[in-house]
């Protein structure tokens, strides 16, 4: 019953982050339509990249927390 939660757990994870990603994106392209500055478009396509970067790796500790329980074995 664990394995199937964590499943699901990791889902919904996986789902959260894509939508942070598309907000990132959203984003992105708004700042680069309201400036005709190359450097402020570049820079929000850092801040892009930099904010899916952090989503990918909250999303690996958040999963990473999912995993079935695993029990000790005593000896």
């Amino acid at each position: 019953m664990s394995a199937i939660k964590a499943k699901v757990e990791d889902a919904a994870s996986s789902a959260k982050a894509g939508t942070e990603k598309a907000k990132a994106a959203a984003g992105e392209k708004v700042e680069k339509a309201t400036t005709r500055d190359p450097v402020r478009k570049r820079e929000a396509e850092e801040r892009k990249e930099d904010r899916k970067l952090e989503i990918e790796s909250d999303e690996r500790v958040e999963k990473a927390g999912h995993g079935p329980e695993k029990h000790k074995v005593e000896e």
